[in-house]
């Protein structure tokens, strides 16, 4: 029931505003099963997206040229 972040200074303790972390990211094909998820605080899911290069948007490609 609390993050399971881990980082220099030891485990968050954050217990609210938890959310779902894929450990393998889902946009990398990371399934949504127990054990590919842990609980971060919004602040570490944010800071583990972004370490991953990830904002948690589905990009989509464009097309260049005449349609």
């Amino acid at each position: 029931g609390r993050c399971a972040f881990v980082g220099t200074d030891g485990r968050c303790g954050e217990t609210g505003f938890l959310e779902f972390h894929h450990v393998v990211p889902f946009a990398m094909g990371g399934p949504s099963a127990v054990d590919n998820l842990q609980l971060r605080c919004r602040a570490h899911n944010a800071h583990e997206a972004a370490r991953e290069g990830s904002d948690g948007r589905l990009r989509v490609p464009t097309r260049s040229g005449p349609s």
